[in-house]
């Protein structure tokens, strides 16, 4: 059984490798993906080569010196998984942020790093014999216990907080039904990954209040089966389904056949067809939570890069979606941003032209003539008719 893990957990090490070197596609959001499964993959494969075969007897100096990776698993999940859905490549500005306990960790470790070949090599044997003090010796300047307890925290925060990024940015996917939950990636990556991260969790709860109750072996089997199932099925998926998970299209079928023409023109209207779902939901994004509305002067060509899809493309989309114009569909998200604030009273710290350089208006004039169009009452008048409203009800 070692032996079958072993090997099973050898080739997901390379795949997760190979998407991470792998020139074809090179998406820095697919690497960041490799680097989370090659964690995971690395992480089984040494205990299995070094505690379960007993290899880390003949060379202890290897002892921890993975430990600060199984830090970075969690993150770069995330990584993959936000930059996925905002259809982001590369890190944020504060992503640095998540790297700081790997790196502790590493800088407390090194009083360990630097003991004596045999007094590394009594504290691996003494793991060998009993697998549970592989969570109790071997620590640095913080307790290697900490550190386990710590990661399995992180590592369902990040699960949980991916998870609200799904259903907040793309709800839709959490509520597909039957066969298509199986075609989407999303799904399958959440799915799993949160399977690993309670099966860790539980496992590692057995671990540590059950150390010498011998009616806990069994679950802590089963726990570590599951998990080390899941992490071997996204490697498996992923190998098998690269055109789901990053998203490849058979260029075969989407080429236009040799001789075959196309007019250009037709071109955003089949690909608003295909993918105009997720266009949507990009769209609705950048103005409800980006609020890209209130930049001034911004036009379709800025809006479309800050989507990543041709201005052609969102011009027929914004046309057919929501039956208007570029420039009439944020005016209009300006002037509902207006009415609220004014609904709020911002008439008392501010005046009309500062309201109308606050919700994205170039001028005065331009945010009264918007405003009126839309509403059929200027922005004061407005502002009248709710205090009217409102003295009514009460």
């Amino acid at each position: 059984m070692n032996l079958l893990c072993t090997i099973l957990l050898s080739l997901s090490t390379i795949n997760s490798l190979t998407l991470i070197f792998k020139q074809e596609h090179s998406y820095l959001k697919n690497k960041m993906l490799g680097v989370s499964l090659f964690c995971y993959n690395i992480s089984l494969l040494v205990y299995f080569l070094w505690f379960e075969n007993g290899y880390i007897i003949d060379h202890p100096h290897s002892l921890r010196s993975m430990s600060p990776l199984m830090y970075l698993n969690a993150p770069f999940f995330y990584f993959y998984i936000r930059n996925s859905l905002k259809d982001m490549d590369g890190f944020q500005k504060y992503d640095y942020l998540h790297f700081i306990p790997a790196l502790i960790h590493l800088l407390e470790l090194i009083p360990f790093y630097l003991l004596s070949f045999e007094e590394k090599q009594e504290i691996a044997k003494m793991i060998v014999l009993n697998k549970n003090l592989l969570y109790y010796t071997g620590s640095g300047l913080i307790p290697i216990s900490f550190h386990y307890l710590f990661r399995l925290v992180l590592q369902l925060i990040y699960f949980s907080y991916s998870v609200y990024l799904v259903h907040k940015i793309r709800p839709r996917l959490m509520t597909l039904i039957g066969k298509e939950k199986l075609r989407n990636w999303l799904f399958i990556s959440l799915f799993l990954m949160g399977a690993i991260a309670i099966c860790n969790f539980f496992y590692m709860i057995a671990c540590f209040f059950g150390e010498n109750q011998s009616h806990l072996s069994g679950a802590k089997l089963i726990f570590s089966g599951i998990g080390t199932i899941g992490i071997l099925f996204l490697n498996l998926y992923i190998n098998f389904n690269p055109e789901v998970v990053y998203g490849y299209f058979d260029r075969n079928k989407d080429e236009p056949q040799q001789g075959m023409k196309i007019n250009p023109d037709t071109q955003p209207v089949i690909s608003e067809i295909k993918d105009s779902e997720l266009l949507l939901e990009k769209i609705r994004y950048a103005l409800n939570e980006e609020r890209l509305f209130l930049n001034k002067g911004i036009t379709i060509i800025d809006f479309a890069k800050k989507i990543n899809v041709s201005p052609k493309l969102l011009s027929t989309l914004i046309n057919r979606k929501f039956e208007t114009n570029f420039n009439e569909l944020i005016n209009n998200y300006r002037v509902d941003y207006a009415k609220e604030l004014l609904e709020n009273n911002i008439l008392e710290r501010y005046s009309i032209e500062g309201l109308a350089n606050m919700v994205g208006f170039n001028s005065r004039i331009t945010f009264f003539n918007v405003f009126k169009k839309k509403e059929g009452l200027s922005p004061s008048e407005y502002l009248k008719s709710v205090v009217i409203s409102t003295q009514s009800v009460d």
